[in-house]
């Protein structure tokens, strides 16, 4: 059986964290005090497929002078220019709760992919755990718990964590490139917007896409089709046909376009994805409506091209 490039690209990187986990490092920097330092400071470089650790020196080894000056050292660039963070990204603190350390991250760490924050997660709890009377991580964001692939809590975590969990959370991830719809100014035309997404593979893809378009546009004279605050009841496909149930919100809160763009917005962008070939749209699970006074919502509705600027039928 052949891997497809994801698959095996998500294999490379759980044998990534593995080899952080057990050891198999490649030191950067030049010089016998480097291999000889006691301390490292561990990270990926996923591009030449190799963990990387520099050397951490403290000033004293004792717990909390080693907690700061580790974390001093990850949030800054290294002698060769590069961060040991991704970019954007940095500790805000570091507190030692009983050999439990908190550390707490940026609002910018929730915008790492999946994968990314696997890599990262494992790097901090590696470089952490070497610190004397430290034995657990726990990770927040702007004091947000993180969570895993599954959307729960993580907790502390030791380097077991990994060694049992790493490859199963980033194989269940699935990485796809969508094309979506919304509007133009005028909010009388369909406009397409590529997005690539990471998204848990335990999750329709259909689901994914409607969440996609309520974040909304992310270009430069696209506008937005539905309420951002519209609430998912459920999507569901059986026999190539997406059961789209939405909240009041689509049509309480409907944006001032033409009746047929949010409908097509849902539409065009599900059936663009391949899986599907016509689309029900259901209010709280009642399509005896007419949308906006205008479109009749029992029905299923196919691609409509019409409604895509410069598009034909």
């Amino acid at each position: 059986m052949i891997e497809d490039g994801e698959n095996m690209k998500k294999r490379k990187i759980t044998v990534l964290v593995m080899a952080l986990v057990l050891g198999a490092v490649v030191f950067s920097g030049c010089g016998k005090k480097e291999t000889e330092s006691k301390y490292k400071i561990y990270y990926i470089n996923e591009e030449q497929g190799e963990v990387l650790a520099e050397s951490f020196v403290p000033s004293e080894e004792t717990t909390q002078t080693m907690l700061e000056e580790m974390t001093e050292k990850l949030n800054k660039k290294n002698a060769e220019g590069h961060t040991l963070l991704p970019e954007n990204i940095e500790i805000q603190s570091c507190v030692d709760d009983d050999g439990m350390i908190r550390v707490d991250f940026n609002q910018e760490y929730h915008d790492l992919n999946p994968v990314d924050e696997v890599l990262l997660r494992a790097s901090i709890v590696k470089d952490y755990v070497q610190i004397p009377n430290i034995y657990l991580v726990t990770i927040t964001a702007e004091g947000t718990p993180i969570v895993d692939s599954q959307g729960q809590e993580i907790g502390a975590m030791s380097l077991d964590s990994f060694l049992e969990n790493t490859g199963k959370e980033i194989m269940a991830y699935q990485y796809k490139e969508l094309n979506l719809y919304f509007t133009n100014e005028e909010g009388n035309q369909l406009v397409p917007e590529a997005r690539q997404v990471y998204y848990n593979g335990n999750t329709p893809i259909e689901k994914v896409i409607v969440e996609q378009l309520l974040r909304g546009p992310g270009e430069s004279g696209h506008y937005a089709t539905l309420p951002s605050d519209t609430r998912i009841v459920g999507v569901s496909v059986a026999d190539g046909i997406a059961y789209v149930n939405l909240g009041k919100q689509f049509v309480d809160e409907a944006l001032p376009v033409d009746a047929q763009i949010p409908i097509y917005s849902i539409v065009n962008s599900l059936i663009d994805a391949g899986n599907v070939s016509q689309v029900q749209i259901s209010i709280n699970g009642d399509t005896s409506l007419l949308f906006k006074d205008k479109v009749d919502m029992n029905q299923l509705f196919q691609v409509n091209h019409e409604l895509e600027k410069g598009g034909e039928d």
